[in-house]
């Protein structure tokens, strides 16, 4: 009898350790997901930012790597990898194991093709991943995102004036950046003055200052670039212009102070129907 309490008390003390070492472990690691992108499937990037956006011009290729994070025991078990904006829902990567000594790395690769259609300008998407740790108690969730910058060249047809734009109740529609307050120079390169209704009172003209320029000439040809590089950049309008071309037709026409051919071609476009709400 007093062997079986001996037993019974060992039994105990080993599983409360069991629990706490479980507590220990599912407090000391998590899932962690890198995303990156290509444009050949050959050099990948991880790109968290605009400013590192990858040129895409047709197809992108994606990869996911899904680790444990830090190195420490303990696994985690079925792993789910989504990514909503590339319809993507992976339930098929192996678990990450329970090891003191193994921590390989999960990977899962994916090629979108014509990933830029219809769109020009800066796209991001995000990808999320989740684990169960292995007490199944908790989940570990990641996120990670990607940035690329379409090259393709859109069909054309649509614009919206610049009316359109710098109406407060349409700024959800506007590809952000830029913003309304986004400086004009910073875009665009180049210093103006604008005769502007909508004075923000920062000494840089703004875009929603450019807008609203009056009058014609600097004025008119401003409030027409600022609308045509909001078009160009928008997912939502198929305009005739890239924005480095914006951006390019704007600088010829301040440098040669010919402003008449410059607003002849982007009202032309900015005028052909705006299909954003």
């Amino acid at each position: 009898m007093k062997w079986l309490n001996t037993k019974f008390f060992l039994f105990v003390i080993i599983a409360i350790s069991g629990l706490i070492y479980s507590a220990q472990v599912s407090a000391t690691y998590n899932i962690c997901l890198v995303k990156e992108i290509s444009n050949d499937g050959v050099t990948y990037y991880d790109a968290n930012t605009q400013a590192d956006a990858v040129p895409i011009s047709d197809s992108a290729f994606f990869r996911f790597t899904v680790s444990k994070c830090p190195t420490d025991p303990g696994g985690l078990l079925d792993i789910v990898l989504t990514d909503p904006s590339l319809d993507l829902t992976v339930t098929s990567l192996e678990d990450l194991p329970h090891s003191h000594t193994e921590y390989p790395d999960r990977i899962y690769s994916l090629e979108v093709t014509d990933y830029c259609s219809g769109h020009q300008g800066y796209k991001e998407n995000v990808a999320s991943v989740t684990g169960t740790i292995v007490t199944g108690l908790e989940t570990r969730t990641d996120t990670d995102n990607a940035w690329a910058y379409c090259e393709d060249i859109p069909q054309g047809g649509d614009g919206c004036t610049p009316g359109y734009w710098k109406q407060p109740h349409h700024f959800d529609s506007w590809p952000q950046p830029p913003y309304p307050y986004t400086s004009f120079e910073t875009v665009f390169g180049v210093d103006i003055n604008v005769n502007s209704k909508k004075d923000d009172g920062n000494d840089d003209v703004s875009f929603i200052e450019a807008l609203n320029a009056k009058g014609g000439k600097i004025n008119m040809a401003a409030r027409h670039a600022a609308a045509a590089y909001l078009n160009a950049a928008s997912g939502g309008v198929s305009y005739d212009l890239s924005t480095q071309a914006v951006i390019d037709i704007f600088q010829s026409a301040l440098n040669s102070e010919n402003y008449d051919t410059v607003i002849q071609t982007l009202v032309e476009f900015n005028e052909q129907g705006c299909p954003l709400n």
